[in-house]
């Protein structure tokens, strides 16, 4: 009978062993779980880091370009204005000449 009665003892130690085992796995599994979650949260960051990343870059290379347009599009009137005065100057000198006011 003391076979038995150690096969019984055995037993017990051995349930209780698993319960043991099986209360210090939850714990354990619920930090793994919350480990992936946080790292499919970082995964998700990155993504959205390196696609707002790229929509900077492409509003940048935008802007530089409509201010290259427009810096081009300022001298063009810059030149028109010169121009302008300039021809001006030209008429008023042509209309004091002709009213006999050459000053």
């Amino acid at each position: 009978m003391t076979d038995n009665a150690d096969i019984k003892t055995a037993q017990q130690r051995l349930q209780s062993a698993l319960k043991a085992l099986e209360g210090s796995l939850g714990p354990l599994l619920a930090r793994v779980n919350k480990l992936e979650s946080q790292a499919q949260e970082a995964g998700a960051f990155s993504e959205d880091r390196a696609k707002l990343a790229a929509e900077l870059d492409e509003a940048k290379a935008e802007m530089t370009q409509k201010e290259t347009h427009f810096q081009a599009r300022e001298a063009e009137f810059m030149g028109l204005a010169d121009e302008t005065t300039e021809e001006l100057d030209r008429v008023i000198a042509r209309v004091r000449e002709a009213l006999g006011r050459n000053e």
